[in-house]
């Protein structure tokens, strides 16, 4: 039997390219020890000086099919493993967040390889969410309450990346970094980010769905359908539409900064 690699090791692994960060977080899962995996996505760290040589930046994004998506977790696994991977994500945020206090043109590949990581991420995070809610009819308050921070938690660090990638990110680099070298640099970028939105939505309309599908078990009480909430406040028509003006607003100007 050879030996388990250390989550160390593993993080080395993950930080040298895209292709290594996919075949990791594929390996990671396969194992299937939710502390293994946790540890991993809390202590991950690409560097700021990773640039993307090895990565095609305007390529489609990978989509994770293996472990990363079909290995089982109860609810609270489900949980511990989201804590780990949105401290992966805040991190990675506050360096995108550096690179806007620092625009220049030799950040711009580490900027990208960064938002590409999180967007793939998200959407593994939220199909895991989905397949989780399907293995249950029935949630007891706590299930529900994990499920709904997960998918608030999802959809609001990709908020924040792409206000950061899409706002004050491509706002800084523009006062440092002539127009066309920029734009040689990012390429057709923004086409991605529009289909990310594109996939985001699909996944909100059958987490939704779903939600419609459900029952919620309080003790003491009678049955009820999941409440809905986002980020503490209730989600109807009106806040989600807010959100949706938000990050396609962003994209927006995005697609205008590189014109």
């Amino acid at each position: 039997m050879s030996k388990q690699a250390t989550i160390a090791s593993l993080i080395r692994t993950a930080a040298k390219s895209e292709a290594d960060f996919v075949e990791t977080v594929e390996a990671i899962f396969e194992e299937g020890e939710v502390d293994r995996i946790w540890e991993f996505f809390d202590r991950l760290n690409i560097p700021r000086s990773q640039g993307a040589e090895n990565t095609d930046l305007e390529a489609a994004l990978p989509v994770l099919s293996g472990a990363s998506i079909t290995h089982p977790m109860n609810f609270e696994e489900e949980v511990k493993v989201a804590t780990g991977i949105q401290r992966y994500l805040d991190r990675h945020e506050r360096k995108i967040k550096w690179h806007a206090g620092h625009p220049s043109i030799e950040g711009a590949e580490n900027v990208l390889l960064l938002f590409r990581g999180a967007m793939i991420t998200t959407n593994m995070r939220l199909v895991r969410l989905r397949r989780l809610l399907a293995s249950k009819d029935e949630l007891t308050p706590v299930e529900w309450s994990g499920a709904r921070t997960l998918m608030n938690k999802s959809y609001l660090s990709f908020r924040n990346f792409l206000g950061l990638v899409a706002g004050d990110w491509i706002d800084a680099v523009h006062t440092v970094v002539p127009h066309e070298e920029l734009n040689e640099k990012i390429g057709r970028f923004h086409e991605l980010v529009d289909g990310q939105i594109q996939k985001l939505e699909q996944l909100k309309d059958e987490l939704e769905e779903r939600r419609r599908e459900l029952t919620v078990l309080p003790d003491g009480f009678p049955p009820v359908k999941p409440p809905l909430y986002f980020h503490g406040d209730l989600l109807g028509k009106g806040p989600w539409k807010l959100y949706w003006n938000t990050v396609k607003g962003r994209a927006h100007h995005f697609r205008e900064a590189m014109a």
